[in-house]
């Protein structure tokens, strides 16, 4: 007995774990991209592996879930080359940020969260190339973290996908939901294209609260920017995301390192944004990566964030309208593998999550 039919609009982590994970259950997929596959939100993520920041608890043990399943998805696909798990290191220097960076490590300490406090020389034992202030006395390392490379994942996830049946279509943009009464049946494309479906689930990122009101649901999305800049190769040692004073940075393949300043994601977008230069960031990465001194920046993304205006994931169907589900979160990627078996379970067995309680849609409408 065939599976129904379903349209998983995107392509990027959430909606190619989605796709997946449908398509391995017997679903008869159609996933709608209007770029290409990864090219979105997903391709210009940082990508970190983690739930350092992330409460409250609840939300907290969704993600650490997400990096199991990670773990998981990597093993069952055959070792995961995307998959990088050397753990994360972190450090402040003001004395204000130490005493926050300390209350955190306590707090997913009493959460069971593998993480703890080493020594700088230790530190550099790990990662050699780093450079940390002499005042600092204590680094932390949280050895279950690390980060994706992301176009592989989706690569190998569409793939495995198609192989079941799944057909990825790049270069469609919905611009209509077809529905009789209170169910969806479809989408139609801005090429004229129909699909009649079944279920319809959205997962386009920026475009989510776009694509719902297409459905005629109003959902509140924030959309939020942030800047990521790649070093052309550096000979580094480099293997994990670290987290400096007022940046963040971590290897990106064949020696480049992808970097960013936390001050630059609230600036980048306001008058006078050509006073601060990729360059500018670069530097200053490089005073805790020294290697990066007379690095050349290779190329920058400016990547949308789609996020729930709450910060906390949306994902579920839709009180009084059959067949429309909602997948939406800020940590898409650390989410992702775990999205996919929460959607397939709750779209083909209509067996509701309980973790997901307070993370659905209608508590918006």
């Amino acid at each position: 007995m065939s599976g129904p039919d379903i349209v998983v609009i995107g392509a990027g982590s959430v909606g190619a774990n989605v796709a997946y994970r449908l398509a391995q259950h017997g679903a008869r997929v159609t996933v709608l991209e209007v770029g290409a596959p990864g090219g979105g939100a997903s391709g210009a993520s940082f990508a970190w592996t983690n739930s350092y920041n992330k409460t409250p608890r609840p939300y907290h043990e969704l993600n650490t879930a997400g990096m199991d399943a990670h773990v998981a998805l990597a093993n069952e696909l055959g070792g995961g080359p995307w998959l990088k798990r050397d753990g994360g290191l972190a450090w402040q220097e003001a004395p204000l940020e130490r005493a926050r960076l300390k209350e955190t490590v306590e707090r997913l300490a009493s959460w069971g969260y593998p993480i703890e406090l080493i020594s700088p020389q230790a530190a550099r034992e790990l990662e050699p190339d780093l450079a940390i202030a002499p005042h600092v006395d204590e680094v932390v390392f949280t050895p279950s973290e690390g980060y994706v490379e992301v176009a592989l994942l989706i690569g190998a996830l569409l793939a495995h996908a198609a192989r079941r049946g799944a057909r990825v279509l790049p270069g469609h943009r919905v611009t209509g939901v077809l529905r009789a009464g209170s169910r969806v049946r479809g989408v139609t494309t801005e090429t004229g294209a129909r699909f009649e479906a079944d279920a319809v689930v959205d997962c386009a990122g920026p475009a989510t609260d776009e694509v719902a009101r297409l459905a005629g649901i109003e959902i509140p999305l924030d959309r939020v920017p942030g800047r990521l800049i790649y070093t052309a190769p550096v000979a580094t040692t480099l293997r994990r995301p670290i987290h400096a004073p007022g940046v963040h940075f971590r290897p990106d393949g064949a020696g480049r390192i992808v970097l960013a300043e936390h001050v630059h994601d609230h600036m980048w977008n306001q008058p006078g944004d050509g006073a601060w230069p990729p360059e500018r960031s670069l530097a200053a990465v490089a005073v805790h990566l020294p290697v990066l001194a007379g690095a050349r920046v290779e190329a920058t993304r400016v990547g949308v964030r789609p996020i729930p205006v709450d910060q906390k994931p949306m994902v579920g169907g839709i009180p009084g309208l059959d067949g429309f589900y909602i997948v939406s979160s800020h940590s898409g990627v650390t989410l992702g593998p775990l999205w996919g078996h929460v959607a397939t379970a709750e779209l083909l067995d209509g067996r509701p999550d309980p973790r997901l309680a307070p993370f659905r849609p209608a508590r918006f409408l």
